[in-house]
């Protein structure tokens, strides 16, 4: 066939987080493919939220923070060195913290639940100044290997000070041999296949039924572990006992001996990369409606909210699964309208039920909301500046009561974690000071806080939602939009699900791949989506260049 009779498959790809970029650029590097990206944001999504701090504004602030480990991201690291992206260490520390009421008890039921006999009753915004943010542990060192140790001393007498060394030398001995155990569990399960294994029993436990059967001591779950995992997948700590044992010990398994990274610079290196060779990118441009199209040789018409129509061949939906059921449940409003005025039934009809069979499976997946505030005051931090780390995970005391609401922070009851990450102890501190920061402010983000930073201090604040995995949720994944491709249950290669690709529809993210909603499945859903659905649709050979 002649070059120039060969035909041109435009791709609509709703989003432009690295999901919807990632299969954009994919597309354009195939001549026979016109991506167009709609978002209805100011700005590409991935870099939408994040700023740039100090005097010189060269310090770039991730929002919310996008690091990375080797291990567990084979698809993005080969994704990051295709792009020429550099990265360095994330040198993580760990510090685990109380919020209480000034008035507590050092002692009082520490070792245990944190619950005080008296409590505090005061406004959320005041919070940060009338409590004390009392250190429980610290972890320090390399990813996987490290030293545990207990805050320092407290005590006014002699025999508190024999009690703070029992309970420092309880705590250790629990948490290091839970934590051994938990390596051991989870090496095993994964050497031995049975965390991919869709038949075996661990395959139907949530990670709280797992602990319960494997009798993990409480202070280790709920102290130590799910306030860093509630953390990492930010969520609440309820959906974190709901998430499938297998994806978090997955995780870790895969993660043993790795270190974390972040990209030198800012992700906004990726965006710019990413969308450097698209020519179609429609910022501030929303999907209302979707319809099969007029036009012969084209599939579908989609309408942005300004009454435009654009015509595409396929469609991809590169945002939450939430927010492309919105879409799609709009869209069958519109098809009911119409459908009695067109006289291609047939073609209304089938994009109906293709819609709603992909709806049916959207509606299974969970959501928690966060929020990300980037700000300057430390009284958010461990009240001693010894027990600062890099990573410090806060939990609210019962002692104290929140009786007010603010933009800030996260509504009371806080059953979450209060993560606050400071920037600068991330990587090489001394070199980012002298590069790019002045003055001796410290510049931290804190994730989903439950106490208020002042307002003169705060930079910035950006709401998310973010997917929380339930084991109806990922069976929801296996069955309509990666499946296993074998026929063995197991879960180590993947094909194209039953909802992919019908009446031409796509879905991509985080969300709909198997594991925690990381980075990781961006990438590895849109590959999967682009060279093995839309190309092979197409007829066209393409080859993922990383």
């Amino acid at each position: 066939m002649d070059p120039s009779e060969k035909k041109t498959v435009k791709v609509a790809v709703i989003g432009s987080g690295l999901a919807g970029l990632t299969s954009a650029y994919l597309l354009s590097q195939n001549e026979q493919f016109e991506p167009h990206i709609f978002e209805k944001g100011e700005k590409l999504g991935m870099d939408a939220a994040s700023i740039s701090v100090g005097s010189k504004e060269k310090f770039r602030v991730d929002v919310p923070m996008r690091s990375f480990m080797s291990g567990y991201y084979s698809h993005l690291l080969r994704l990051y060195q295709h792009l020429n992206i550099s990265f360095i260490p994330a040198k993580f520390s760990f510090g685990w913290y109380r919020i209480r009421a000034p008035f507590n008890n050092n002692n009082d039921n520490t070792a245990t639940d944190g619950n005080s006999h008296e409590q505090l009753y005061i406004p959320t915004d005041q919070a940060a100044s009338e409590t004390v943010n009392q250190s429980q542990l610290t972890y320090s060192g390399s990813r996987t290997i490290g030293m545990l140790e207990s805050p320092e001393s407290r005590a006014t007498n002699f025999n508190e000070y024999l009690y703070e060394i029992y309970l420092s030398c309880w705590k250790l001995y629990i948490v290091s041999v839970s934590y051994l155990w938990l390596m051991g569990l989870a090496l095993w399960l994964h050497h031995r296949g049975q965390l991919k294994n869709r038949d075996h029993v661990i395959y139907r436990m949530t990670l709280g039924d797992w602990f319960r059967c494997r009798r993990f001591h409480p202070y280790f779950v709920h102290d130590i572990f799910v306030p860093l995992f509630a953390a990492v997948c930010t969520n609440s700590w309820k959906s974190m006992l709901d998430y499938p044992a297998v994806d978090v010990l997955e995780y870790m398994a895969v993660g043993l001996f790795q270190e974390s990274f972040v990209v030198s610079g800012g992700v906004r290196h990726i965006v710019d990369r990413l969308a450097s060779p698209l020519q179609h990118i429609h910022l501030q441009t929303c999907i209302v409606s979707i319809k099969p199209s007029s036009i012969p040789g084209y599939k579908l018409e989609l309408q942005d909210a300004s009454g435009q129509l654009h015509n595409f061949h396929h469609v991809i939906f590169a945002t939450q699964g939430n927010q492309a059921l919105n879409i799609l449940q709009q869209c069958q409003t519109h098809l009911c309208k119409n459908n009695n005025e067109n006289d291609n039934d047939n073609v209304y009809d089938t994009l109906s039920k293709d819609i709603e069979s992909a709806s049916d499976i959207l509606r299974q997946f969970r959501y928690d909301k966060a929020i990300v505030v980037n700000h300057t005051d430390t009284r958010l931090l461990p009240s001693n500046p010894k027990s600062w780390r890099s990573l410090n995970l806060a939990s609210l005391d019962s002692s104290v009561q929140l009786s007010t609401k603010n933009d800030v922070t996260i509504p009371f009851p806080h059953d979450t974690t209060m993560t606050t990450h400071i920037l600068t102890m991330t990587h090489n501190t001394n070199q980012v000071l002298k590069e790019h920061l002045d003055g001796d402010d410290i510049y931290m983000q804190t994730t989903n806080p439950c106490i208020s930073p002042l307002p003169e201090k705060i930079l910035s604040k950006a709401w998310f939602e973010r997917a929380t995995v339930t084991l109806t949720s990922k069976k929801a994944i296996f069955d309509g939009l990666f499946t296993p491709s074998d026929n063995q249950n197991v879960t180590s290669s993947l094909q194209l699900g039953r909802c992919q690709g019908n009446s031409g529809i796509w879905f991509v993210g985080s969300y709909c791949w198997p594991g925690i909603p990381l980075l990781e499945g961006c990438v590895a859903s849109s590959e999967k989506v682009v060279s093995e659905g839309i190309a092979l649709a197409e007829g066209i050979s393409m080859d993922v260049p990383w």
